[in-house]
């Protein structure tokens, strides 16, 4: 009956997905005869067409379009556009410039100026910055004129795109432009910072595993990176110095972040090409560093080789994860090998890009987020499988440690105690060691059977365990004796406890037997494992002496 109603209610659940899917369609369809509502729109305000430049005759020659590069004398160039008459008063200019000295004139009048003062000297590859200007009003036709001048000689000759009209429209159209990267690098911070805090807070379990905080890493130099490349943080501060350290120092870390992820993930540690691999990276790590530093090249210039070594990455996990368990028995395995062959695809495409900067440059971010989805769903699988090992070690522990018919500690843990009781690590001060054992348990059983005296063990034990609470650890040692270890305490809370413990027995209910107990206690000051076998032979014998007096009573 419960089979068949669980049935119905998953048929009525799929029923239903099924009408509210096909009536999401239908709208969708009929809907697209609706006139649209007018809300806020974000109008294109690129100025890439009609500009012209003069070459070395003095001819002019019409760019078909912003980006793109001219001949330069001595790393200077200049380009123009007739502006038409009706331009209205408050209008705004934006000019996108990189590792460029930026000269604005209007009618030969110049209206705004950019000079890169760059320090340190040595530190070619300052970022790039959008040059906006007000224009004044003009009542006539009038040219614009841009002049740059390139810090680097491979930015000579560039211009790239402008903007022009109202001040608040060209904001806007520029955020539209870039809010794919910027939300992108949001999202791999944030990633970054739950990878942080998962990897803390299971650390504890298995202190050999590093695979999350690698990728949490990773992500995060992925995050800065993208959220610098889409240029919005130039909206929010001007601090050229610090744009250029997420720029362009994250993608000197993110290699070496990825090469610490592949060795996470990697079934064989010692692995000979993981560590050619690892030279490799450090070595065109290091020669992009130095190259930077000493002013001899721009890390603009050297960025193909950090996207070689992403596409070398690509191609040895594909191969180590297409041979491994991992892929082989996850339901994930064609979304894993569609992943990688699409990075591998858009990182060739993108080192190819880098010696002709207007080819397939967008593309990278298409490429990080794929990569990025095969990181977390390989990582998701390893992290899995270590948890459910994690598991079985702590059931394999708590059978080791535990007795189970009482659930108390059992004699493996006493010993364990005993043997590993190192003063240095463990809590010190004065312990109490007390020895319980029950009375008469072989009458019970020799009447009564097996069952009844395990029975009558088991509401023994539930008493001590109700009256120590906290105080201390319980162990099973023997069939009817338990050693109760307690320390940081006061000598009349043990007298408590066991007056307690008295009470505790005398009024159980959960055994129809009747039963009670001999115990001893011994307080002492344990420096070695010694100690404690010499508090146990005290308090078993105060026990003994105990069960006599008692046996003496009943007589």
């Amino acid at each position: 009956m419960m089979k068949s109603t669980h049935k119905l209610d998953s048929l009525v659940f799929k029923f239903l997905l099924i009408i509210l899917s096909l009536t999401g369609i239908y709208i969708l369809f009929f809907g697209q005869t609706n006139s649209d509502a007018q809300i806020i729109q974000c109008q294109d305000k690129s100025f890439n067409k009609g500009w012209f430049y003069y070459d070395s005759n003095g001819n002019e020659v019409q760019i078909p379009s912003l980006p793109a590069n001219i001949t330069s004398n001595d790393n200077k160039s200049a380009i123009y556009h007739r502006l038409p008459p009706e331009q209205k008063s408050c209008q705004s200019f934006c000019f996108y410039s990189h590792h460029q000295n930026v000269r604005i004139k209007l009618n030969d009048q110049i209206i705004y100026t950019y000079q890169n003062k760059i320090k340190p000297k040595n530190i070619l590859s300052y970022h790039p910055v959008y040059n906006l200007v007000t224009l004044p009003p003009v009542s006539s036709e009038s040219i614009i004129c841009i002049e740059t001048e390139a810090i680097l000689k491979s930015t000579a000759g560039d211009f790239e795109e402008a903007f022009y009209g109202d001040k608040t429209q060209i904001l806007f159209t520029i955020i539209w432009k870039h809010i794919t990267n910027f939300f992108l690098g949001v999202m791999f911070i944030i990633v970054s910072i739950f990878l942080f805090g998962t990897h803390n807070l299971f650390a504890h379990t298995n202190k050999k595993d590093y695979t999350l905080l690698h990728l949490g890493l990773l992500t995060f130099g992925i995050g800065c990176w993208q959220i610098d490349d889409s240029s919005l943080l130039l909206f929010f501060t001007g601090k050229l110095h610090f744009l250029w350290c997420l720029k362009y120092l994250s993608q000197l870390f993110i290699p070496l972040f990825t090469l610490l992820f592949m060795r996470s993930i990697s079934v064989k540690k010692d692995n000979k090409f993981l560590r050619i691999f690892f030279w490799i990276t450090v070595t065109i790590v290091s020669t992009q560093y130095v190259l930077q530093i000493f002013g001899i090249r721009a890390l603009t210039n050297t960025n193909f080789a950090s996207h070689v070594v992403y596409l070398a990455t690509c191609i040895y996990a594909f191969k180590i994860l297409a041979r491994g368990e991992l892929i082989k028995n996850s339901k994930l395995k064609y979304l894993f090998i569609f992943s990688m062959i699409f990075s591998m695809t858009i990182f060739a495409f993108t080192a190819v890009s880098l010696f002709n900067n207007k080819f397939f440059n967008s593309l990278m971010s298409f490429g990080i987020a794929f990569c990025f989805i095969w990181m977390i769903l390989i990582t998701y699988q390893k992290e899995l499988k270590i948890f459910e090992e994690v598991n079985k070690a702590a059931m394999y522990k708590t059978l080791a440690f535990v007795d189970i018919a009482t659930g108390v500690n059992n004699k493996t843990a006493w010993y364990t105690l005993i043997d590993n009781f190192n003063e240095q690590t463990r809590p010190q001060g004065e312990y109490c060691l007390i020895v319980f054992d029950m009375n008469n348990l072989k009458k019970l059983n020799d009447n009564y059977g097996h069952l009844i005296g395990d029975k009558v063990i088991k509401a023994f034990c539930d008493c001590l365990v109700k009256v120590v609470g906290t105080m201390g650890k319980i162990y099973r040692i023997g069939g009817d004796e338990f050693v109760c270890v307690c320390n940081n305490f006061h000598r009349e809370n043990i007298m408590t406890m066991l007056h307690n413990f008295d009470e505790a027995i005398a009024n159980q209910e959960e055994c129809e037997h009747k039963f009670s107990a001999a115990y001893g206690f011994e307080f002492f000051t344990p420096h070695s494992p010694a100690d404690f076998k010499k508090a146990l032979e005290s308090a078993d014998e105060k026990m003994y002496n105990a069960k006599v007096a008692m046996k003496a009573a009943r007589e």
